[in-house]
């Protein structure tokens, strides 16, 4: 199953940044960080994969995700810096469904 979309250009740029900072693991997690008045917010961390996870292989990384996660947001966007205006070695991760959120009473002052 097919729940994270890459480009070639973001592809090669984070296997860049895997190399760079030494880490050899080739199995990567998508994790919920947290919510916050502009949406979820998500991280990646090596990890290994459980009975509840979803696989997908992008070329040589094996991303992994909770199939519950999948399911709340539809699969994920993985831009990187020249995809996203962040510049290089800042990737982003967005949701294909990203719920309405409007409570800003959990927030202590608007980040972007």
């Amino acid at each position: 199953m097919n729940f994270i979309k890459i480009s070639d250009i973001a592809y090669s740029e984070f296997k860049k940044f895997l190399t760079e900072n030494n880490i050899t693991c080739d199995v990567i997690r998508i994790y919920l960080e947290g919510m916050s008045c502009h949406g979820p917010r998500f991280n990646i961390s090596v990890d290994n994969k459980t009975d509840n996870d979803l696989i997908q292989q992008v070329k040589d990384i094996s991303f992994i995700v909770d199939k519950n996660l999948f399911v709340q947001f539809s699969g994920f966007i993985f831009l990187c810096g020249s995809e996203n205006g962040l510049g290089d070695g800042k990737f982003t991760i967005a949701p294909v469904f990203n719920p309405d959120v409007s409570n800003c009473e959990s927030c202590h002052g608007c980040e972007n």
